[in-house]
C-alpha cells in the first residue's frame, strides 16, 4: 500500500497532489468541526425592569445531535449526521481509493457524492440562525471555534473536489489511459 502511495505520488502532477493534500486537510479540521462548541445561544426576557435569562446553551454539532436524539428528533439527527459527518468521510475513503486506484467511474462517484455531503449549506443554516438571533432584542448568539473548524473544512474539501475533478476532466479529454 504505501509502496502504491508513494509510486502514486511520484506519477502525480501538481494539481493532483495539491487536490489530495487539500483532502487530507479537510478531513484533519472535521473532527474539531463537529466536536468543538459551533455557537453558544441566549435568551432573555425583561419584565418589571428585571431580566431573567430563559436559557444559555452552547454545543457542538455532536452535542446538538445527541440532544435532538434524546429529544425524540432522531431522524433529524441521522440527517445531520449523515450529511455533515457520513458522507464527507466516504467521499474522503473514495478520493482516496480513486487517487491510488483511479478510474473515470470513480472520479464521477466523487463528484455525486460531493454533491451530497451538504456541509456547506449545514454552514449557511448556522450562519442565517446566527444572525436571526443577534437580530432579535431578546435573543443572543456567538459563533464559536468549532464554526470555524467547520468552515475550514467545507472551504478545503470544496477546493479538493473542485483540484481532483479538473484533473479528473483534463486526463479524461487528454485520453489518459489511467482513468479507462
Amino acid at each position: 500500500m504505501i509502496r502504491l502511495l508513494v509510486q502514486r505520488w511520484s506519477e502525480a502532477g501538481l494539481l493532483q497532489r495539491c487536490g489530495l493534500l487539500f483532502a487530507l486537510c479537510s478531513y484533519a479540521l472535521l473532527w474539531p468541526g463537529v466536536t468543538e462548541p459551533i455557537m453558544t445561544l441566549s435568551a432573555q426576557v425583561s419584565m418589571f425592569g428585571l431580566k431573567a435569562q430563559l436559557f444559555h446553551e452552547t454545543r457542538s454539532i455532536w452535542q446538538t445531535v445527541l440532544k435532538l436524539h434524546e429529544l425524540g428528533y432522531t431522524p433529524v439527527a441521522i440527517l445531520i449526521v449523515s450529511f455533515s459527518v457520513i458522507i464527507p468521510l466516504l467521499k474522503l475513503t473514495l478520493i482516496i481509493s480513486t487517487w491510488l486506484l483511479p478510474s473515470a467511474l470513480r472520479w464521477r462517484l466523487v463528484g455525486i457524492l460531493g454533491k451530497w455531503s451538504m456541509a456547506d449549506v449545514f454552514v449557511v443554516a448556522i450562519l442565517v440562525a446566527f444572525f436571526t438571533a443577534k437580530a432579535t432584542a431578546e435573543l443572543s448568539a456567538e459563533l464559536l471555534p468549532g464554526f470555524y473548524w467547520f468552515t475550514a473544512f467545507c472551504l478545503c474539501s470544496v477546493i479538493s473536489g473542485q483540484m481532483l475533478t479538473l484533473h479528473a476532466d483534463q486526463s479524461q479529454r487528454a485520453g489518459t489511459p489511467e482513468l479507462n
